[in-house]
């Protein structure tokens, strides 16, 4: 079997839902023919939509319908009501080969659309489970790509003189999302089996399909153009650690998404490094600052994990933040998009040290029971704190709370808007 994968920035975004759903299927069919290279199905079978009620605390298995012979694969569109916010599984087949999760917010959510793989042990059903309140879940197949044939073996040709590898399209501008974040479109990945070390200083990786963790033991370490899938783990860890803080790490156009759902799976651990244009979903906490000199830019982390009963909180709910800050200096946030969280999209704990000049700008932040928390602790007024021009949605645990913080605590507070463009005020912790 090759061991060349091939990816794209599949996950598609959430999307608003429009006031009629047959233009939302349009609009998902149009986008999997742009950029996932998938069959459009016709309308009359993407209007072919299997409806679930799920009560609170339960799960519901169904057939999901007619799917095309040839599929290899099917792109489901998930569109919820929910009677309150919680936390939805999605298992496929009576084996459950393949597990996703997501949260749908108190009403109407916005739809999201998953590849679902058509193998041997799917039967064509899907469990869906709702964690704490009663869901609607309406489920429509937008498109599909087909099983590849083999063409016949060609005549020899005489050999013709090689042309450069085309560079990957560059992500396009504007709010972080699937199209823009992760790896770009139509790079080839090459499969990685298990866990690497990187022991030598200016390593570069680039193109993997990473099925372990990566560890950063040497400065000036790159790593792009890649997704980092993990492993089975029995403790808490990350995906991509650098805790030693070893210099100049950079982490470019790369997915971090757990292949085995954990509550023990986080993004990245550590400082010393920039973070640009990744996508990172499905774990614990999407990034987890331990130190100085951090950037986290034009990134896109959401659809974090959340177990109502997590062993690593002693069987409490998750504390599951898209950016955690325990400690240090230069740490800047900017142009990003944070969602899905349960406890913030950004949460300073100050729980090993003094952060200080910590900058939040430009990005687009929801969710959260406040979505910016920063604690002083024991550590006292943080110094140096930036939050200007970003924007934030009003679904949070703690209503027109999309900042908490001690007024000992100095902020730099500009043009900070809710979606309404209603002015944030910072609230009093």
């Amino acid at each position: 079997m090759s061991n060349t994968a091939f990816a794209s920035r599949s996950t598609l975004p959430s999307t608003a839902r429009p006031s009629r759903r047959l233009a939302l299927i349009a609009a998902a069919g149009a986008f999997a023919v742009a950029f996932s290279g998938l069959a459009v199905l016709p309308a009359q079978a993407a209007m072919n939509t299997t409806t679930v009620a799920v009560p609170a605390g339960s799960k519901v298995t169904t057939d999901l319908g007619t799917i095309p012979a040839d599929a290899a694969s099917v792109q489901v569109m998930f569109d919820t009501t929910a009677a309150a916010r919680t936390d939805i599984k999605v298992l496929v087949g009576p084996e459950n080969t393949q597990r996703y999760y997501f949260t749908a917010p108190t009403g109407d959510g916005p739809a999201r659309t998953y590849t679902v793989p058509v193998t041997s042990k799917s039967d064509g059903t899907l469990t869906v489970a709702s964690a704490t309140a009663n869901v609607t879940v309406d489920m429509t197949i937008v498109g599909y790509t087909a099983k590849t044939v083999p063409a016949p073996t060609p005549a020899p040709a005489p050999t013709p003189t090689p042309t450069p590898t085309p560079t990957p399209a560059q992500p396009t501008a504007g709010t972080p999302t699937a199209t823009n974040t992760g790896v770009p479109a139509g790079t080839s990945l090459k499969v990685v089996n298990g866990d690497i070390n990187v022991t030598t200083p200016g390593t570069v990786l680039n193109g993997l399909d990473v099925r372990g963790l990566i560890k950063i033991s040497a400065a000036n370490v790159t790593i792009k153009n890649s997704i980092i899938r993990g492993r089975t783990m029995n403790g808490p860890g990350a995906l991509i650690n650098n805790l030693g803080g070893y210099s100049n790490l950079v982490i470019t156009d790369t997915e971090l998404f757990p292949t085995v759902a954990s509550p023990d799976a986080n993004g990245i651990y550590g400082y010393n490094f920039t973070a640009t244009r990744l996508n990172i979903h499905n774990v614990i906490d999407g990034i987890h600052v331990t130190g100085s000199n951090v950037l986290i830019q034009k990134s896109w982390i959401h659809d974090n994990m959340h177990y109502l009963n997590d062993p690593n909180q002693g069987g409490s709910p998750s504390h599951d933040d898209s950016i955690q800050v325990q400690i240090g200096n230069n740490v800047t946030v900017t142009g990003n998009r944070l969602t899905d969280s349960h406890s913030a999209a950004v949460q300073i704990t100050q729980d090993r040290g003094v952060v200080s000049n910590f900058s939040f700008t430009d990005n687009f932040a929801n969710n959260g029971a406040c979505t910016v928390n920063i604690a002083e602790k024991a550590y006292g007024p943080l110094k140096g704190t930036i939050i200007k021009d970003n924007k934030f949605g009003r679904d949070t645990k703690v209503a027109n709370c999309a900042v908490i913080a001690k007024t000992t605590t100095i902020i730099d507070f500009q043009r900070n808007y809710y979606t309404d463009n209603t002015t944030v005020v910072i609230k009093k912790g």
